[in-house]
């Protein structure tokens, strides 16, 4: 610090207060300017989740509505529905078939059997006082 002091005392002298005044002024500005940009970003943020939400709405708006019309019309209904289910894009195979191909490459689970010797009605028998339902 006391290095900037002697550097500024060299080249300033007399008009070292001066300088000072101008800098701090500059320093000043600068920091208005750079919250004023930081206002103006908050305020743009703030548009845009407004805006977000205004669409939200709106397109919940259009599918409340289009419940009614698919009631009054349902072919066209199935008609839209189809349609756009032909113009989904397709990543590759689905999550669902590819489940099917994994259970198809597994072997079948063994049924578990009761054993021979015990009957599998005796539980019943017993609820029943012994007598078959």
């Amino acid at each position: 610090m006391f290095l900037l002091g002697l550097i500024g005392l060299l080249l300033y002298g007399r008009n070292l207060p001066q300088a000072g005044k101008t800098l701090g002024r500059y320093v000043a500005q600068f920091r208005r300017g750079f919250q004023e940009f930081k206002d103006q970003m908050d305020r743009d943020e703030t548009v845009r989740e407004m805006r977000k939400t205004i669409d939200d709405t709106k397109r919940e708006m259009q599918r409340a509505t289009a419940v009614p019309q698919a009631i009054a019309n349902p072919a066209h209904a199935m008609r839209t529905f189809a349609q756009d289910a032909l113009a989904a894009p397709v990543d590759g195979p689905s999550e669902a078939a590819n489940a099917a191909e994994d259970v198809a490459d597994e072997p079948p689970p063994a049924s578990p059997s009761p054993p021979a010797d015990k009957d599998p009605y005796a539980d019943r028998r017993e609820d029943h006082g012994g007598q078959p339902a």
